[in-house]
Formats: C-alpha cells, sequence, structure tokens
C-alpha cells in the first residue's frame, strides 16, 4: 500500500488506511511515512516546517536531519494506543511532539536526570514526581529521555530552547513543544513499532476502538460506538 503526498509535503491518508498498512507492512510505514519525510499537518506550508527545524536546530545543536515530528500533529489524527486518543483529529491544543535523535544531546540530558535522581531517591518522591520517575523508567526501555514532568531545576536549558521555540508559532498558532530524545535511529523506530503494535494488539481485543475513514472529532469518541 502506498499514500499520496499534497503540494505542501503532507501525506493524505486516513485512520483506516493507516491502520491497514500498520497490520501489513509497518517497518515501512515507520521508515517511509512516520519518522520524517513528509510536511506535519500541522504545518500548511513545508517552508513553515523548514524554517521551525532550523530554529530548533540553530538553538540546540542538532542536524535538522535529526529532528523530526511525531503525533497527531505530525499526522492530522493520534495513534497513540490509549484509549481516550487513538483516531482523536489534530487540534488548535494539540502539541508539537519532537524528535531529536543524537548521542551527545541524549547523554547530555540523562546525565542531568540521573544526577538528579540519585539525589532524590523514588521512596522519598510524591504525587506527580513519583509518576513522573515511574515513566522515566519506561521510557528507558526504548532509550529514550522525555521533557515532560521533569523536575523543574533539570534540563533548564533544553526547556528554555523549547519555549523560544514555541513562541516563534511557525505554524501560525501557539502550540508547545514537547521533545522526545534518543541516541540513535533505532531506538526511535523501537518505539513507534511498539506502538504500532499495542494499537492492534488493543482493536485485537476490542480494548480499543477501531479506525474510520476520517479521525474522530475531539470528545466525541465517549458517544461513538465500535464498528
Amino acid at each position: 500500500m502506498k499514500f499520496k503526498f499534497d503540494e505542501q509535503g503532507h501525506v493524505v491518508w486516513s485512520p483506516k488506511g493507516l491502520y491497514q498498512m500498520a497490520k501489513e507492512d509497518p517497518l515501512r510505514l515507520v521508515n517511509d511515512y512516520l519518522m520524517g519525510g513528509s510536511t506535519p499537518m500541522a504545518f500548511n506550508e513545508y517552508e513553515q516546517y523548514c524554517d521551525f527545524i532550523h530554529a530548533v536546530a540553530e538553538r540546540t545543536g542538532v542536524h535538522p536531519r535529526n529532528l523530526y515530528l511525531r503525533g497527531s500533529c505530525q499526522i492530522g489524527f493520534s495513534i497513540a494506543p490509549r484509549g481516550e486518543k487513538v483516531w482523536n483529529a489534530m487540534s488548535d491544543d494539540s502539541d508539537l511532539d519532537l524528535v531529536i535523535v543524537d548521542r551527545p544531546y541524549f547523554d547530555r540530558f540523562e546525565e542531568e536526570i540521573r544526577r538528579w535522581e540519585d539525589r532524590n531517591p523514588v521512596k522519598a518522591l510524591q504525587g506527580w514526581e513519583a509518576t513522573a520517575f515511574l515513566e522515566r523508567q519506561r521510557d528507558r526501555r526504548f532509550y529514550c529521555c522525555r521533557d515532560k514532568g521533569l523536575p523543574s531545576v533539570v534540563c533548564v536549558h533544553h526547556r528554555d530552547v523549547m519555549a523560544a521555540v514555541t513562541n516563534l508559532r511557525h505554524c501560525g498558532l501557539y502550540r508547545g513543544v514537547s521533545a522526545f530524545i534518543y541516541p540513535d535511529w533505532l531506538s526511535a523506530r523501537r518505539r513507534y513499532e511498539d506502538d504500532l503494535r499495542l494499537l492492534q494488539k488493543g482493536i485485537d481485543r476490542s480494548e480499543l476502538m477501531p479506525p474510520a475513514d476520517t479521525p474522530f472529532p475531539l470528545n466525541a469518541k465517549q458517544t461513538s460506538e465500535p464498528e
């Protein structure tokens, strides 16, 4: 199965078509379509997306080819294997989920976090800090660091960079930028492959809604019935 591109480089696909390819040829879906190679749906024009990527590259020192977006702002709808998110259409409140694939950047980021964790053992953490600690352990299975839920004193420069890029509003409106940081492309690919595996498993078990021809409008799935 192949998808078409429009004149600005967006992939023209539907939730049902993407899911079909996820079952038939997940490696091609990930390598050729999901991990860069197309204009994210959050950007009306390819040039806007290029400006965004170059703004990130200039401020992080990471080559533009090692940056791409994932999530609903990339493909136009969510494929996160969670009942409250899957197949939901991108909205004006959707964040830009930025992927950074760079070993030195990953190592610096992870070193700061681990130093903080050494000084703040999990048994001393409460509330969201304890939850964030457990989420970081899950992310580490894929050699992934995320900036969501970081303690306020950790990776300050990175967060300042993300805030500065956000305020430039390259996609025409204010969207927060959150980062997924990997040391290599294989780790980034495995994370996507795991998401697709969990997506198919959830649908096969009737735990997740099956895809439709169009994304679900935001908050509409609570009254929707599986096909």
